[in-house]
């Protein structure tokens, strides 16, 4: 339980800081190309809440299945265990996007590169520090 706890708080961080760097920096010349596609800054401001729903229930998701999946074989088994994990969510979340909004390819590409990344970097530091915890036991 404290494991879970402990992936669900780093995953948590993890994913509110991986989120800003790609949506607010790294994809903000196309999201900026497609303004009106998108909600206000104001609105966005007040639905805030629901982005952290959404990084909270993802976090618990995320950290229930590494725990499961992780068997101590380190950093390269934490990364494949992110691998698999974006290739399922990122992949249906950007084609999924690509089909209902008027958005170009390249955006659907980048949500699904970005987010495999993220999820694979999620998945090395969960393995850091399951390991890191098992070494402490």
């Amino acid at each position: 339980m404290k494991k879970n706890l402990l992936l669900t708080g780093l995953t948590f961080l993890g994913l509110a800081f991986l989120e800003t760097i790609i949506n607010q920096f790294l994809l903000k010349g196309i999201y900026t190309e497609l303004n009106g596609l998108w909600r206000t800054s104001e609105e966005l401001g007040n639905l805030a809440p629901i982005f952290m729903l959404i990084y909270l229930v993802v976090s618990l998701g995320f950290a229930s299945i590494f725990l499961r999946a992780y068997a101590g074989g380190g950093i390269l088994e934490g990364v494949k265990i992110g691998f698999m994990i974006g290739v399922i969510s990122r992949f249906w979340y950007a084609y999924t996007n690509f089909i209902v909004l008027p958005i170009p390819h390249t955006l659907a590409i980048q949500w699904f590169l970005f987010g495999l990344i993220e999820m694979m970097l999620l998945g090395m530091v969960c393995a850091m520090l399951v390991d890191k915890l098992a070494k402490k036991a």
